[in-house]
């Protein structure tokens, strides 16, 4: 095995792989860009360009991120990576010959499902090459290719569009392809190419030796993700309960199973009476019933809900050390408070340039200003995270937890700035420091989730924290936004309205932070006291 205990060769697998993280935004993003183009082309509707963007590929995304945490726990993480970059960059460059809704909305999906392989094995990669007090700074960099890619997702997604669009007519297109078309096939196959430089020159460090603990691989890794769907998805899930010795988990899977049911159903005809017929986006209709945005994005989080936990109850039945090191209070207020960090800049992210355009007047070049305020403010912002996360925490333990609650509060004041000014260029530079504040929660809170279990738990661990970031931030954040801003016709509100969530995540982080140090320290007892043989 590779010794990657010194050297410049792990800021090399680092670098890579924060670019293939930016590949996983600049894919996911790429609707927003090209949305006024696949209106014209392919017809579809507002409801249906919110369904790509946000809840379809959060609920695959999170959802297939859990039983793929099994490749990462037990199998070989870069060939996992590798396969996965492949998959959702090929499923991208077909998106562009999608014919209708459909065709593009099982594509997305795909690019959800390849995507959530990518985190959890990359994650517990990096825990492998750089040493604990590093790790803050190193998942920050890792990170910041979020905002890289989404800044490239305007930046690169404009200019394919406006150079196809000027140099060729319906006429002379290559292959008879839209712009819309093009751009798809111009983001997606780099990634295939991307994919095989991670395989040749990536290779697979010792499991654990980092921290001086030997991890052992799975012998059957995809077995073992057989084995998570199975403990996910209904009716499964409930005949797995049904055998063990007693009857109590099972009857608790199946009460909460009703009681999510019933919630989605009082969601639905909530959000379906706030607003008037002509604006509730219906997409069709079964058995009579018309089936609204409201129901798709509703019975999603139901499912989402119903899977995360029967997975986290089936874990604590099989897994008892994983489950005590991830099923605390600690590690919860930590993903439900990285969840609702997320809520707010997924919220404000898909309306920021509709945003501009109807306060200020901007055009279409915006979309480049906005892209590099994104890019360089959001890149910045992680790293910075990381880096201060990592010095607060050579003066205290819970020291990435105080850095994190500085910047969430001080990012409050800069939103409130950026959505009162009357100046366009006092709106950007607001923008860029609500994003650099923003952002900074997430290298320190992925690190200080990582530090709460043992080596062979990281992909887990990771799987459940993108459990919060994606189901609360991207499943919900869009979706509530936009809802506020259809029933109270004021955008500015709307956006103004993810601060609602603030006084909780501070408190979850607060709270957090008073428990971390013992939690940690305590991690490898716990384990051994719950039977893991270490």
């Amino acid at each position: 095995m590779l010794d990657v205990r010194g050297g410049i060769y792990r800021y090399y697998v680092l670098g890579l792989l924060m670019v293939i993280y930016a590949f996983n935004f600049l894919d996911r993003q790429i609707i927003t860009i090209l949305a006024p183009s696949l209106k014209a082309d392919l017809g579809l509707t507002d409801a249906q360009l919110g369904l790509l963007f946000g809840t379809a590929f959060a609920l695959f995304y999170a959802l297939f991120g859990i039983p793929l945490s099994k490749l990462a726990d037990g199998w070989h993480r870069v060939k996992t990576i590798s396969l996965g970059l492949s998959f959702w960059s090929g499923m991208t460059a077909l998106s562009g010959f999608s014919a209708n809704f459909a065709q593009l909305g099982t594509a997305r999906v795909g690019v959800g499902i390849g995507e959530a392989s990518a985190s959890p094995a990359a994650y517990s990669l990096l825990q492998d090459y750089f040493p604990r007090e590093r790790r803050a700074t190193a998942l920050a960099f890792y990170s910041s290719g979020i905002y890289i890619g989404v800044g490239a997702s305007l930046i690169l997604g404009g200019a394919v569009i406006a150079y196809w669009d000027t140099h060729y007519t319906e006429a002379t297109r290559p292959l008879g392809l839209a712009g819309w078309q093009a751009t798809f096939l111009a983001f997606g196959i780099p990634g295939l190419l991307l994919a095989l430089l991670l395989l040749l020159t990536v290779r697979e460090p010792a499991r654990g030796a980092m921290d001086g603990i030997a991890g052992q691989g799975d012998p059957a890794p995809f077995r073992s993700v057989g084995r998570e769907f199975a403990a996910m998805f209904p009716p499964f899930s409930m005949i797995g309960l049904a055998r063990s010795a007693s009857r109590k988990p099972l009857v608790r899977n199946l009460a909460a199973f009703v009681v999510i049911i019933g919630a989605a159903v009082l969601a639905i005809a909530w959000t379906d009476g706030m607003l008037p017929a002509h604006r509730r986006s219906p997409l069709t209709s079964v058995g009579g019933i018309t089936v609204t945005t409201n129901v798709i994005q509703w019975i999603a989080v139901a499912i989402g809900a119903y899977c995360s936990l029967s997975w986290l109850q089936s874990i604590r039945l099989r897994d008892r050390p994983t489950s005590a090191l991830i099923g605390n209070r600690t590690f919860a207020m930590l993903s439900v408070g990285g969840g609702l960090m997320s809520f707010s800049s997924y919220g404000l992210s898909p309306f920021l340039y509709l945003y501009a355009v109807q306060t200020f007047g901007v055009g279409p070049e915006a979309g480049y200003s906005l892209g590099w305020i994104l890019a360089v403010a959001g890149g910045l912002g992680t790293v910075a995270g990381g880096v201060f996360g990592d010095r607060a925490r050579r003066a205290h333990p819970a020291g990435r937890l105080y850095v994190v609650i500085a910047a969430a509060s001080l990012a409050a004041f800069a939103l409130v700035l950026m959505m009162t000014t009357s100046s366009l260029s006092i709106f950007y530079l607001a923008l860029g420091i609500t994003n650099f504040l923003q952002i900074m929660w997430l290298g320190p809170i992925a690190a200080s989730c990582q530090d709460l279990v043992l080596p062979r738990m990281r992909g887990a661990a990771t799987a459940v924290f993108f459990l919060g970031t994606n189901i609360i931030g991207l499943g919900l954040g869009p979706y509530v936004v936009g809802l506020i801003s259809d029933v109270s016709g004021d955008l500015r509100f709307a956006m103004l309205s993810v601060l609602f969530v603030l006084p909780v995540t501070l408190a979850l982080f607060i709270l957090a932070s008073r428990s971390f140090p013992a939690m940690e320290a305590s991690a490898m007892e716990r384990a051994r006291a719950a039977g893991e043989p270490v």
